[in-house]
């Protein structure tokens, strides 16, 4: 099975969902009004499934040296980084504690050298990234250690100039998400009978491909809850 079995480009699932509203495929997405539509539905979509949970094919790592002194760190990545994991350092068995701005503010009243130990989100960098503060602040023993910072990455927004571009979530879910927000704004934001069947698989498809990776694996099994419906008790 190839990725393209999983996966659709922009272009793909444009087409995909045109062939499902009885429309023509198109060679690009420049080609007609509803390409064009169907490209910012489908990061409405994207983002959704973004925010809806943290997705295996988001994940991403990163290594940053400690420097003595310095309490502040940037995570190094070109993307948008959505959220932390864990982090750790390399003289450091445990992960680092993640604690809240109060408290960090708090202990870091007083200036505290040594291994890191607790980490927070500090504000944010120069790319809306981020910021780690960690205490305590690095001394000259743990210059040169590694972070190690495990976190998720935001999708990319597409433009029409995304034709050939892999959108990273399952095809069928993304493209049940576009022809329910298409069909949506097409009836003027009345919940027809068809966007209803397209949006209620789309959150059935969305559950079942989050819990795929991250509840469907290993001895012990959870799910992430559905919608509420008349057989939910």
């Amino acid at each position: 099975m190839a990725i393209t079995d999983i996966r659709y480009t922009v272009l793909q699932t444009v087409n995909e969902v045109q062939r499902k509203l009885g429309l023509d495929a198109t060679a690009t997405l420049v080609a007609n009004k509803v390409a064009i539509e169907l490209v910012a539905h489908i990061n409405d979509v994207v983002s959704n499934l973004s925010d809806f949970g943290n997705w295996m094919e988001q994940l991403a790592t990163a290594k940053v040296t400690a420097v003595t002194s310095v309490r502040d760190y940037s995570i190094p990545t070109s993307g948008v980084v959505k959220n932390i994991g864990d982090i750790y350092i390399s003289t450091r068995r445990g992960p680092l504690r993640s604690v809240d701005i109060d408290t960090m503010r708090v202990m870091t009243r007083t200036t505290a050298y040594g291994q890191p130990s607790q980490y927070c989100i500090f504000g944010t960098d120069s790319n809306g990234n981020p910021l780690v503060r960690v205490r305590p602040t690095p001394d000259s023993s743990q210059n040169g250690s590694l972070f190690s910072i495990l976190y998720y990455l935001k999708p990319s927004l597409y433009t029409t100039a995304d034709a050939s571009t892999l959108i990273p979530f399952p095809a069928r879910v993304v493209v049940l998400g576009t022809l329910a927000s298409y069909t949506l704004r097409e009836s003027g934001g009345a919940q027809s009978d068809m966007y209803t069947t397209f949006y209620n698989q789309y959150l059935d498809a969305r559950r079942s491909a989050l819990n795929r990776f991250n509840s469907y694996t290993g001895w012990d099994i959870s799910y992430t809850p559905g919608r509420t419906g008349r057989w939910r008790r």
